[in-house]
């Protein structure tokens, strides 16, 4: 049984697109809407901040009470979106996840054209190929609240559909089956990743 306020997770490696979905799916739902990062800054939950990465440090604590804080005075469905979103929701929430999927290449070219520096797109499209954000997720919270949509060729709206129909219980949860280092390997790609990510 799906209670009321519901908690939905949007996670999935940066760059790939989870913020812009996941507007339009509170828009859609009428739901209070947490982007982490801006929460982190919003707050000032940071533990330090990482010159090397150029990017700041979350305090895990406190950014997990400031969300369960949100959550617990919710009237509307809450949507947390971030790339470690899994890992700062209760899972006494019991929260819907989605963790979305994006072809390493397509991931690659998006954040080049973003401006990311070589090695900052070097980590991001190995934990991609590696499935970070998936193996974490299902870690915490079980296979059975996760959704894995690969999103490589759909638009906005057709993921936003595809969570919906998970939503209203129009279908179960389930895997797309990516297998990236397959489909390297596959398309003879896998030498030409391989010495990429050897940047790191």
């Amino acid at each position: 049984m799906i209670s009321f306020p519901r908690v939905i997770v949007i996670t999935g490696t940066p760059g790939i697109g989870k913020t812009s979905i996941s507007k339009i799916l509170a828009e859609r739902l009428n739901a209070f809407y947490i982007n982490i990062t801006e929460l982190i800054k919003r707050e000032n939950l940071i533990s330090s901040i990482d010159t090397d990465k150029d990017a700041i440090i979350a305090d895990m604590d406190k950014l997990s009470n400031a969300i369960s804080r949100i959550i617990d005075a919710a009237s509307h469905d809450v949507i947390v979106e971030g790339h470690f979103a899994s890992e700062v929701v209760s899972i006494s929430f019991v929260p819907e996840i989605f963790v979305l999927r994006i072809d390493p290449s397509t991931l690659q070219r998006r954040l080049q054209a973003r401006g990311y520096k070589k090695k900052k797109i070097v980590e991001n499209v190995a934990a991609e190929i590696l499935d970070v954000c998936l193996v974490d997720t299902i870690k915490k919270h079980g296979v059975d609240r996760v959704d894995e949509i690969d999103v490589t060729e759909m638009t906005v709206k057709e993921v936003t559909d595809e969570i919906m129909n998970v939503l209203d219980g129009r279908r179960n949860h389930r895997s797309s089956g990516v297998d990236w280092l397959g489909k390297l390997e596959k398309n003879g790609r896998l030498d030409e990743f391989l010495a990429f990510l050897n940047f790191l």
